[in-house]
């Protein structure tokens, strides 16, 4: 019976664990690069035939170390379909946060970072990993992980058509591919239509502007039907705001951040302003004309979509001089090991991570296997909410205009998203606070945030 690894009780155990991997030559093939050798067996749900991988001898037994930080159900259905279709391939699933252990989450996290990055930063770590908690920007800028865009420009076999493109190309760091998600969310805002159509303001989501979103509120807020616009407090719109420009503040490669600066001071003052003219609630009420929430799948958006009785998914408002399109957060970002020595077998697993033969929580990347999720809801014809919470357990009815919304909206998506909030987010709510409060000065508190965060990111 095949052992699941921890990552957590022991670093040093851990950093064993994935040496063996990388340093066991009778067991792996030479260290290879990136080349016209690496390819992909095809990866559709009729394939069934034990195969070995392209590149791999006949006979011979791989181990494909693949470290995570959550234990995800899809990681472990895949890695038996897989093995079942190559008996030569041992896949050493390797997890930080076991599940049902949310207590301990921050405590696991910061431990996982810490070794994964030693273990990469000496040349070692895991052949794969999934990068979402990890800073790939780091990884890139010192050549640790391989690059995928060249991999896939050489695999005759990888059809990049297959795949929302949008979602992929915009997943790039410093031009190229070196995490590839294989799934995404989608970040919008859910309107009360009717309250908005009552209140004839008009504007162009597409393409709208904090600034301009900022008017048009004040214009609705004037015609009454919720006492606020926006259903959020100002730590988190500050924070909301970031995300959507989280590059402009901080470089991870270079461990500079840029909080000390006349656009983060502005973000502040909108927020505030926003705060002062009731445009949002101090506690974050949801009685207002638009709520900020995360779309994870078609029946995340219907559920949503009940929030008011005539609902409409708006696009998010974005910084000056930023262009028109939609936000999304990519997931499950898998980079493999630029020192690894199984690059053919990690590179032929991430594909078939990534074909419609996997099923996983939030919008896959293959298109078709995001085809198959909407053909079986629409066949459902309902979604139901859980029990717990305000629907208590409603039906709602699925149609095919729901699902062109949700098509329109992930074509229009090209402005990515940064998971890795945590402590980073926590300092700039809890030091902002003395600004909205009007104890310190916009200048004073980023200041103190840029110091802050100049010294996370150096850990």
């Amino acid at each position: 019976m095949k052992k699941r690894l921890s990552l957590i009780p022991s670093i040093a155990l851990a950093m064993s664990l994935v040496a063996c991997s990388n340093g066991n030559s009778s067991e792996m093939s030479p260290a290879t690069t990136p080349s016209a050798e690496v390819t992909a067996s095809n990866t559709s749900n009729d394939q069934t035939q034990a195969t070995n991988p392209p590149g791999t001898p006949a006979g011979v037994k791989r181990t494909i170390t693949f470290s995570s930080y959550y234990d995800e159900d899809y990681l472990h259905e895949a890695e038996k379909k897989y093995e079942a279709m190559h008996p030569n391939i041992d896949i050493q699933m390797a997890y930080a946060h076991p599940k049902g252990n949310d207590a301990n989450w921050e405590t696991d996290e910061e431990k996982y970072m810490k070794s994964i990055n030693t273990q990469m930063l000496a040349g070692k770590g895991p052949d794969m990993l999934v990068i979402d908690e990890l800073p790939m920007a780091q990884y890139v800028n010192k050549n640790m992980l391989v690059n995928l865009s060249d991999i896939m420009a050489k695999d005759s076999t990888f059809k990049k058509e297959d795949y929302f493109n949008n979602i992929l190309d915009n997943s790039k760091v410093n031009g190229s591919l070196f995490g590839m998600p294989l799934s995404f969310y989608l970040f919008g805002m859910f309107g009360d239509q009717a309250a908005i159509e009552k209140s004839a303001v008009t504007f162009d989501d597409k393409s709208w502007t904090w600034n301009q979103f900022l008017q048009a509120a004040k214009s609705m807020k004037k015609q009454g039907g919720h006492p606020y616009v926006l259903g959020y407090y100002t730590g988190g719109l500050l924070n909301e705001m970031f995300h959507e420009s989280y590059t402009k503040f901080v470089d991870e490669g270079k461990k500079k951040a840029s909080f000390d600066s006349e656009p983060f001071v502005s973000l502040m003052k909108q927020v505030k302003q926003m705060a002062d003219e009731n445009i949002i609630s101090p506690t974050g009420s949801y009685d207002a004309f638009f709520t900020i929430d995360n779309i994870s799948s078609i029946n995340s958006f219907i559920l949503s979509s009940a929030a008011y009785s005539k609902t409409k998914l708006y696009s998010l408002p974005k910084g000056e001089g930023v262009q028109p399109g939609g936000y999304f957060l990519p997931r499950q970002k898998i980079g493999i090991n630029a020192k690894s020595q199984v690059k053919n077998e990690a590179w032929d697993y991430l594909k078939f991570l990534s074909s419609d033969a996997v099923l996983m929580g939030g919008f896959p990347l293959n298109k078709k296997a995001y085809l198959q999720a909407t053909q079986r809801i629409l066949q459902a014809g309902t979604v139901k909410a859980p029990q717990e919470g305000q629907l208590r357990g409603k039906e709602f009815k699925v149609t095919e205009a729901d699902i062109k919304k949700v098509d329109t909206f992930i074509s229009d998506a090209i402005h990515p998203l940064v998971s890795r909030k945590s402590k980073l987010d926590e300092i700039i709510a809890k030091e902002s606070e003395a600004y909205f409060k009007g104890q310190k000065s916009g200048e004073d508190v980023s200041k103190l945030i840029q110091n802050k965060a100049t010294l996370l990111l150096n850990e």
